[in-house]
């Protein structure tokens, strides 16, 4: 935290109040909770912006790498954007949720050949996966239609797979990356959440147990995203 000029000394994110310039801050339709629009302002609007740039709508087919708790908002949205929506997970332990959160299609990668019935299928995959060891990137390439992208917006530690020219060229896909969003797409986002009725997957906390939070996100036991609420004094 800093000083204001008048010397109150800011306390981030444990703060009771803010004072923000209007640039900066968004007005919450009545049918979006604040539990519901605290997580949806940055993870929620790090997948939705991505999803309306790159054309998600009806018919597209939008695929999405990794449910948590960016991918979890990932399929809510493109769904709700009214996109035919495929989810991507490493194993089946999440495919009851995966189907409750709207996905068309669920897909595990670890079997044998599971990119091969989509080759140049895709319109758009968001890739919210947050490691790089060993990620097929050719292989979810490969399932994009002409001229269709592909959208890292996971924060790997290490670099990503290199990637051969040639193959971007077999179907002209583009690779690329987004970072949050605007305030025309923020305000658009919570607005599409009260029309739909779009509800994250939280779990609510006291501030005061910020601590257990973290713990459960290192130990991928978040479903899908905390929210802290304030109790301290």
């Amino acid at each position: 935290g800093h000083f204001y000029p008048d010397g109150v000394y800011t306390q981030g994110g444990y703060s009771t109040a803010i004072r923000a310039k209007s640039q900066f801050v968004f007005p919450i339709p009545d049918g979006v909770e604040s539990k519901h629009a605290a997580s949806m302002l940055c993870g929620g609007l790090t997948v939705y912006s991505p999803l309306v740039r790159n054309g998600c709508g009806p018919g597209k087919k939008v695929g999405i790498v990794g449910v948590g708790g960016l991918g979890h908002y990932a399929l809510l949205f493109a769904k709700a954007l009214g996109a035919e929506v495929y989810a991507f997970t490493r194993s089946d332990k999440k495919v009851d949720d995966i189907k409750k959160l709207g996905a068309d299609h669920i897909v595990i990668t670890s079997e044998e050949g599971w990119n091969k019935p989509l080759h140049m299928t895709l319109d758009l995959i968001i890739s919210t996966a947050d490691t790089s060891h060993a990620f097929p990137i050719k292989d979810y390439l490969s399932m994009l239609w002409v001229n269709g992208s592909f959208i890292a917006v996971g924060l790997p530690d290490d670099d990503l797979p290199a990637v051969n020219a040639f193959t971007l060229l077999d179907n002209g896909s583009k690779l690329g990356g987004s970072h949050i969003g605007s305030k025309e797409e923020a305000i658009a986002m919570l607005k599409l959440a009260a029309e739909k009725g779009i509800k994250p997957w939280i779990e609510e906390l006291p501030m005061s147990q910020a601590s257990k939070a973290i713990q459960g996100v290192k130990n991928g036991k978040a479903r899908y995203r905390y929210v802290l609420t304030q109790d301290l004094e």
